[in-house]
């Protein structure tokens, strides 16, 4: 079988301040040693259980955390930045499922950590066909689009909760549970090996019998930003109609058109910072 893995990193174990996100300090490097074990340790338990094939893309900030020479070395890598379709660049229809590890909740959350949709300084929600959303939705629906069920999510226990919502009935495993947005109780890491190894297998299983989310015809996109001078700024793409002073909306031709689009819009309106 052939996986997809989609790799954030303020879900990953361990990770609970914001100087663990990027930068020189050494707080990241060791961050970037963390999100790379934990990649690791989940492709351990795919090998295990069948996967013939594992393509990851690094889907954090700049896209270029994970140290490749640390890495699984029979396991494919996408880093950098920019790519069309951010986090989810490289699925397409001839994997047989997909994975999002280390993933947060949604703006908004209480006590969920690092919760934001995107960028936190420039999105406050969004919403695909009137349904609020974050990334483990959209980026679930772009997966819908290829054909690919995601078949496990992992995270702090609140994004477990959103993928319940915003997915449907699939594994889950929390590696942390938040106390504030930059605060959480981590498990042991004895416990979250077994967690991974368990729900792993159980996702490998469901496989063939999972269905992918089903894909809306003409998708629409609301975003609500932080500031009203960004949806003036992006009413400018063509076919983006603002609707008050800090939202937009775009009806797209498809799930990949929408998420395109969305990024652009994104990428355009975190100029004005």
């Amino acid at each position: 079988m052939k996986i997809y893995i989609s790799a954030d990193i303020e879900g990953i174990w361990g990770v609970v301040s914001k100087k663990q996100l990027g930068g020189e300090s050494s707080d990241y490097q060791r961050t970037r040693k963390l999100m790379t074990e934990e990649v690791n340790l989940l492709c351990t338990y795919l090998w295990e259980n069948g996967a013939r094939e594992i393509l990851v893309n690094d889907s954090h900030g700049p896209m270029d955390n994970i140290l490749i020479e640390d890495l699984d070395p029979k396991v494919g890598l996408i880093s950098g930045y920019p790519k069309a379709h951010s986090m989810m660049e490289g699925l397409d229809d001839s994997f047989d499922g997909a994975i999002l590890i280390g993933y947060h909740p949604k703006a908004g959350t209480k006590k969920g950590i690092f919760d934001h949709t995107y960028s936190g300084r420039v999105v406050a929600t969004i919403k695909i066909d009137h349904q609020e959303m974050g990334e483990v939705g959209l980026n679930a629906r772009l997966a819908g689009h290829y054909g690919v069920p995601v078949i496990l999510v992992s995270g702090d226990e609140r994004v477990c909760q959103d993928v319940k919502e915003e997915i449907g009935e699939i594994e889950t495993v929390a590696v942390k549970t938040a106390l504030s947005r930059y605060c959480a109780k981590n498990l042991p890491y004895e416990t979250v090996k077994e967690n991974y190894k368990i729900s792993v297998k159980k996702a490998m299983a469901s496989i063939g019998f999972i269905k992918p989310l089903p894909v809306a015809t003409g998708p629409v996109i609301e975003i609500e930003f932080q500031q009203s001078v960004m949806a003036e700024l992006v009413e400018n793409i063509p076919g983006i109609i603002k609707i008050d002073e800090r939202t937009v909306n775009y009806q797209a031709r498809d799930v990949s058109d929408m998420y395109r689009v969305m990024r652009c819009a994104i990428t355009l309106a975190s100029t004005v910072l």
